[in-house]
């Protein structure tokens, strides 16, 4: 038993190709439907800047094809080589390596505070869904103690800055004092009020907010002392706006060149500067293109991104070591697995044989009373159970798994025709 990670993030795929790939909300479910068809035992984790993969298997390289077919055929990618996009690690790297995204070790913003809530409802939309199977769901919750453990153990987690907050510092630094600016805040999820907070920390001269549901946009509205504009007025908001800040989860995008053309011949000569943090993407690439507007991704974040992994260097060493002490704890825990049809087939014989020699033993003891009965048996239990101890404590040793190796071909398992 592998276990398999695979998956493509912010550093080995551009955002549009990440997009194409990216699951969440009901999106999510539907998609964790069709994974149960290709992979029985698996868990999907999604976010902004990564898709990752983790299952169990006895075949890694039919796995990986199996994933791959998976990827391209739900999405429709066929024109798409994923291979130079994807990475994959076995075992205890791949268990490293999520214990490093739950830590946000792995984050475009080291140490961002929202990873480690987004590895827990992977667990939960898997749990829920497509029931990841025991290895792989044991794994996510040692995962998230790893992840726990580099936050309150280290200061990594101390004064952290989210994508959000790196987007508004960046949006920031482009366009420059906010003060006497009107700013279109479109999407309110978590990560839309989380943009919205940043950036009216830093001072805005006005905030319009737009969401498709028009309570959530007042009540953002509100918290932000701006004023809430129906999803249908948009475009209407875009004539009097100077920075447009996009996070929303539609599934295409929302702007169009068509209409913002039709806009910016309202506007007159006015810039327009775009920030679309939203994976898939808000607001049509060709939009960038267009006379007097700026557009910027999450991919453009790199400066504040490589100036953050600067000033925690010291925190990431600090979550290494404990990373390293979590992934030894599940190694252990995972090691002692092999041993589990092991010990089974043991205490099947030996019980089989225990069974066999009473029986033997009582027909020769005809005249013995209810409680003589019981005492012999107690005592067969008793000396099987204690006969038993150090063999099975011995095949759960992980730094001996040749104990392991040994009793399988003592009892022929794993062998063809014999089942584990």
């Amino acid at each position: 038993m592998r276990i398999l990670l695979m998956g493509l993030n912010h550093k080995t795929a551009p955002l549009e190709i990440r997009e194409k790939f990216s699951f969440f909300g009901d999106g999510l479910t539907q998609t964790l439907t069709e994974f149960r068809s290709y992979v029985p035992q698996g868990i999907i984790l999604s976010t902004c800047n990564r898709t990752e993969i983790y299952v169990v298997t006895d075949s890694i390289e039919e796995t990986k094809t199996t994933v791959l077919t998976f990827l391209s055929g739900f999405y429709d990618s066929d024109s798409i080589n994923l291979w130079p996009y994807l990475y994959s690690s076995i075992d205890m790297d791949a268990v490293r390596h999520l214990f490093g995204v739950a830590s946000g070790l792995d984050s475009m913003i080291v140490g961002e505070p929202q990873i480690l809530g987004q590895v827990r409802q992977a667990l939960t939309s898997a749990s829920g869904s497509n029931k990841p199977g025991l290895t792989i769901s044991r794994l996510f919750h040692y995962a998230l103690r790893a992840g726990r453990r580099v936050r309150d153990e280290t200061s990594i987690g101390r004064h952290s800055v989210s994508v959000s907050f790196a987007g508004a510092k960046f949006a920031h630094s482009i366009v420059g004092d906010l003060s006497n600016s009107t700013v279109l805040l479109v999407g309110t999820g978590e990560v839309g009020r989380d943009i919205g907070r940043a950036i009216s920390s830093l001072g805005v001269g006005s905030l319009n907010v737009s969401n498709r549901t028009l309570d959530r946009s007042k009540e953002t509205a509100a918290e932000l002392k701006g004023s809430s504009i129906p999803f249908e007025k948009i475009w209407d908001a875009l004539t009097d706006a100077d920075v447009v800040i996009c996070s929303t989860n539609s599934p295409g995008h929302v702007f169009s060149k068509r209409n913002m053309v039709e806009i910016l011949a309202k506007r007159g000569n006015r810039p327009l500067f775009v920030f679309d943090l939203a994976v898939p993407r808000d607001v049509d690439p060709a939009i960038g293109e267009l006379d007097n507007v700026q557009l910027y991704n999450l991919d453009d974040l790199q400066n504040i991104v490589e100036k953050n992994k600067l000033n925690r260097q010291n925190s990431v060493c600090e979550a290494e070591l404990i990373i390293n002490q979590e992934v030894e704890r599940f190694d252990r825990w995972f090691s002692s697995l092999e041993a589990i049809p092991v010990i089974k087939r043991m205490k099947e014989e030996i019980e089989t044989i225990r069974k066999t020699e009473l029986e033997k033993a009582l027909l020769r003891l005809p005249n013995l009373s209810f409680e003589e009965t019981s005492i012999i048996e107690k005592l067969s239990l008793s000396m099987v159970d204690k006969f038993m101890h150090k063999p099975i404590a011995a095949l759960k040793d992980p730094i001996n798994p040749l104990h392991v190796e040994i009793m399988k071909k003592v009892y022929g398992i794993g062998l063809e025709g014999e089942d584990e």
